[in-house]
């Protein structure tokens, strides 16, 4: 079981991630209500983007970068499977919460 600091540390990384994704995700919504016909940010161009936001947000800095590249992964599946979707059941991605519980 995790000590004190570590658990500190896992709920740090953990805001982190979610931070990222938040932020992530809301320029890609901006991105795509301004113009539909451009194609989405593959991950790779997500994670060149995680350099400036670490700039801007120090804090980020804590979090193990690999976590980070994750998250991007993640967000990048979610969007190719919201495309690919011909049901009409899988809508775009959503801001994670704290509150949010898998």
């Amino acid at each position: 079981y995790p000590n004190r600091t570590q658990q500190n540390q896992l709920e740090q990384m953990f805001g982190n991630d979610r931070f990222v994704w938040n932020q992530m995700l809301a320029m890609m919504n901006e991105r795509y209500q301004n113009n539909k016909a451009l194609p989405f940010l593959s991950k790779f161009k997500l994670n060149y983007l995680l350099k400036p936001l670490k700039k801007e947000y120090p804090f980020l800095k804590t979090s193990d970068s690999s976590s980070l590249q994750i998250v991007n992964e993640f967000l990048t599946q979610s969007w190719k499977n919201f495309f690919q979707d011909k049901t009409g059941q899988i809508g775009k991605p959503r801001f994670h919460s704290r509150k949010y519980l898998k």
